[in-house]
């Protein structure tokens, strides 16, 4: 039985037995299109830093654990493990568009999408996986062409415009509009959580310089607001405000339920985010 509580800003927390991850209300509204959902540490099999439901093969666990944690997270969310698409992630803005091809690369076949932080596709029963602890997943959904996209945001990809560059690739889509497309910031580190030295700022600062993204601490550090900069790169391509949906949820404020790299020392697992545009016929489950 799955029991739902609600959670930071239009995010539903799902509960079954010990198992928990996180949809959003904007995107269960396509529910009988898509399906989606975010993971959080609780309900797998793993031990030690990466208890329980670790979902990173580079976290130091062992395999075996890892793919039964896929397992219960996709069994739970009505995914196919075997359509999962994975990449190895490396903080950059590279993005890819994957299709039926690529179905299962990086989970139980070898992967030839390297260096990509994000994905899209166009193709039904392919799920796109992003990996984080704490840096931000962004998700994206044009239902008019039933395009889904997942982007992990860091600073480094942040501050080099992964999101606005998935709002490129994705305007290159026949039919595309940005003014319909949604957008959701899930869990992730908070401005209140976010702080950087000096040289970071700098960087940023010469990038986006607005005052409402920074606030110096008390100790020289300087705090940014990622996702305030994610928000206005994605409606400096055409996204309608209203349609950017930040759930509000500080993976470091909330490291009891999150993995966290800045509050478990670096000494922790990974989340994984999922997308996918569902198989024609695809039986739809009631949310809430």
């Amino acid at each position: 039985m799955k029991t739902f509580e609600r959670i930071g800003k239009g995010a539903l927390l799902v509960t079954e037995g010990t198992l928990k991850y996180i949809q959003f209300e904007c995107l269960n509204e396509y529910s009988d299109i898509l399906t989606h959902c975010m993971s959080t540490r609780a309900g797998g099999v793993s031990n030690g830093e990466c208890s329980t439901l670790n979902l990173g093969f580079s976290r130091g666990d062992i395999r075996s654990n890892v793919i039964s944690n896929y397992n219960l997270i996709c069994q739970a969310a009505g995914l196919e493990p075997d359509s999962l698409v994975l990449t190895n992630q490396i903080h950059g803005n590279g993005v890819c568009l994957v299709d039926e091809n690529d179905r299962g690369k990086g989970f139980n076949r070898t992967s030839d999408i390297i260096g990509i932080d994000g994905l899209y596709t166009m193709t039904p029963g392919v799920t796109l996986t992003t990996f984080h602890a704490d840096c931000v997943p962004v998700f994206i959904f044009e239902p008019g062409i039933k395009a889904a996209a997942l982007v992990h945001s860091g600073w480094r990809g942040t501050l080099s415009d992964i999101a606005g560059g998935m709002a490129d690739r994705l305007a290159g889509l026949p039919g595309y509009e940005a003014g319909r497309s949604i957008a959701v910031l899930g869990p992730s580190i908070g401005h209140c959580c976010f702080e950087v030295d000096e040289d970071v700022y700098c960087l940023f600062r010469e990038k986006y310089d607005n005052d409402r993204y920074y606030k110096k601490t008390l100790d020289n550090k300087w705090k940014v607001d990622i996702k305030a900069i994610i928000i206005k790169q994605l409606t400096d391509k055409g996204f309608e405000k209203r349609n950017i949906h930040d759930c509000g949820i500080c993976t470091k404020c909330r490291k009891d339920l999150f993995f966290s790299y800045r509050g478990d020392n670096g000494r922790t697992g990974s989340m994984a985010a999922f997308m996918q545009i569902k198989p024609q016929g695809a039986s739809d489950e009631k949310r809430i």
